[in-house]
């Protein structure tokens, strides 16, 4: 090549040394990540929801445990069954000098394995019904009768799915309890799977797992609606 062409085609260069008869080279892709894909798909509004109530749901069954087990002792109180017939202070000091910090706690691992499904089918299932069923656009905003609609709806399904849990932990919760005819407390107390199989197993099935869902969802479908 003679030195003028040789000249000619090193000025027609571009600056960063492509060739200006070939195509551009194609821009860099930009590589997405694994934690890119999951940091994505938690931050969509559905799951997001779904996360946060199950989060928010398990730390605060968890704080207020002893007041929880404390209240379905009081609730199962009759005549001549009034072991714990007493102040809530008093009766929170008996529970502890009786069971110490696992009598506080008992029934919460049920509760919270409970809770988190719970209110993360709660939340998830609010916002799936609103985004898709009930909002004529997205961001618009439901009437009364919309928003309650769609929280009773929200309300029966997170129930209906987690029913048998919050059964279990009522049976956990009264087992351990100083009741008379309760006789003395095993060593060993039946955990949460072996007490959903007894149920099953000698109770009636399904049935034993569901007893009581009825006024459940109709006390809780008013409640969710506020949700909203």
């Amino acid at each position: 090549m003679p030195q003028t062409n040789t000249i000619s085609y090193l000025q027609a260069q571009s600056k960063d040394g492509s060739d200006p008869g070939l195509p551009p080279p194609p821009p860099p892709s930009e590589k997405i990540t694994i934690g890119d894909q999951f940091l994505h798909t938690i931050s969509e509004p559905v799951i997001a929801a779904f996360c946060a109530g199950g989060v928010a749901g398990a730390v605060s069954r968890t704080v207020v445990s002893p007041l929880e087990r404390l209240k379905i002792l009081f609730q199962v109180q009759s005549a001549g069954r009034d072991a714990y017939k007493l102040s809530v202070g008093k009766a929170l000091a008996q529970m502890w000098r009786e069971e110490g910090w696992r009598g506080f706690m008992r029934g919460n691992g049920t509760n919270c394995i409970r809770i988190v499904p719970y209110s993360a089918v709660q939340f998830g299932s609010y916002n799936f019904y609103k985004r898709h069923f009930f909002e004529r656009h997205p961001g618009d905003s439901l009437t009364p009768l919309s928003r309650l609609t769609c929280g009773g709806i929200a309300g029966i399904t997170s129930v209906t799915f987690t029913y048998p849990l919050d059964i279990v932990r009522t049976r956990l919760s009264i087992q351990s309890a100083s009741f008379a005819e309760l006789g003395e407390r095993p060593k060993k107390l039946p955990g949460m799977w072996q007490t959903l199989i007894a149920m099953y197993k000698s109770e009636g099935g399904i049935r034993a797992l569901y007893r009581g869902i009825v006024p459940t969802v109709a006390g809780v479908a008013p409640y969710v609606c506020g949700l909203g």
